[in-house]
């Protein structure tokens, strides 16, 4: 299992000499999609001199809506592409489709419709994929922060319809744990798993609350997933923790592995 944070440019030295394999970056802030190849080309001199590689990156659609009336295929066309195209170019290998405020279902529009418009926004990716070998993995978020696409059963769903290797799934324990959604479901969505975040308690940093990691990684090995684990946590001390929270995801992993 590789080990990553979400994070910013400004932290990866940190998590370079602490131990970590990869970081975590944003699509929005630092592969910036909408600016043009200029402003990409003062970003990826960043990214480049990095001491960890960005093996993958979040917040994918900041601005602009994926569902509802206001959304613009076109426009979500070239975003995606873009995206796709520089997280390449700087050794990115996942993208985190999350985005809740972009799909989430306006009052009164079908959802049927709103439906339609994911699985069109996941062939867009789907098609970037086949180009720069990027995959784009389905976030399911819990029901407080997205109307749409919660469980990770929804997601796996959504990326079976896709059948293309450029759509994947995602498993988030804080996502998971707050609706209530059993570890069973990442063994039964493991055809179509291909990335994971995590934290602990009321989202803090791993090990810092009662969170039961050993048993994430025994649905892990069941699973036979072992890729990427980012942690994505609400960090009260990241100096102080990060060194901590990679330590008890590693002691949780062997645990499981005795067990």
């Amino acid at each position: 299992m590789r080990f990553g944070v979400c994070a910013g440019t400004e932290q990866a030295a940190l998590l370079a000499q602490t131990g970590y394999d990869y970081i975590e970056l944003s699509v929005a802030g630092d592969l910036v999609p909408d600016e043009d190849e200029a402003a990409w080309a003062e970003k990826r001199k960043v990214i480049e001199a990095l001491p960890l590689r960005p093996e993958a990156f979040n917040s994918f659609v900041r601005t602009g809506k994926i569902v509802g009336p206001e959304a613009d295929p076109e426009r979500l066309r070239r975003y995606v592409a873009t995206a796709l195209a520089r997280a390449a170019q700087v050794g990115g290998q996942i993208i985190v489709f999350g985005s809740g405020g972009a799909r989430n279902v306006p009052d009164g529009f079908r959802r049927e419709e709103a439906e339609r418009q994911i699985h069109d926004f996941l062939g867009y990716c789907a098609d970037a994929s086949d180009g720069t070998g990027v995959v784009v993995v389905i976030e399911p978020l819990n029901r407080g922060e997205s109307n749409i696409l919660n469980t990770v059963g929804e997601g796996a769903a959504y990326a079976r319809r896709i059948a293309r290797p450029g759509v994947r799934n995602l498993a988030d324990t804080y996502h998971m744990e707050k609706d209530g959604e059993p570890l069973s479901a990442i063994v039964e969505s493991c055809d179509v798993l291909a990335h994971a975040h995590t934290a602990d308690t009321n989202r803090g940093a791993p090990g810092t609350g009662v969170y039961d990691h050993a048993a994430l990684f025994r649905a892990f090995l069941a699973a036979e997933y072992d890729s990427r684990l980012s942690i994505e946590c609400s960090w009260k001390d990241f100096a102080a923790e990060v060194g901590p929270a990679l330590e008890h995801l590693r002691a949780a992993s062997i645990a499981a592995q005795e067990a």
